[in-house]
């Protein structure tokens, strides 16, 4: 089971794109949804094991610049639930 902590999306050159963090058993996960015009919907899905692992697939999106605001705060969101436990 998945619980959602923080989810944003952005609306780039006409396709959405929507980071989810979730707090799953054992740790976290980071999904990026993209959808195209025509609706058509790719999701990625990210474990994340240290908070480095968020860093490293920001700066592989094509969108990281546009992004991101968002990617900062997952991360933000990823440490600050960290520390509560």
């Amino acid at each position: 089971m998945k619980s959602l902590i923080f989810e944003r999306g952005l609306l780039i050159g006409g396709e959405r794109v929507v980071l989810s963090l979730f707090r799953a058993s054992p740790g976290f996960v980071l999904e990026r949804r993209l959808i195209e015009r025509d609706q058509t919907t790719f999701v990625q899905v990210l474990p994340i094991t240290v908070p480095y692992d968020v860093q490293r697939f920001a700066v592989a999106d094509n969108y990281s610049k546009e992004l991101a605001p968002l990617y900062y705060e997952v991360r933000r969101q990823l440490l600050e639930s960290r520390a509560l436990g």
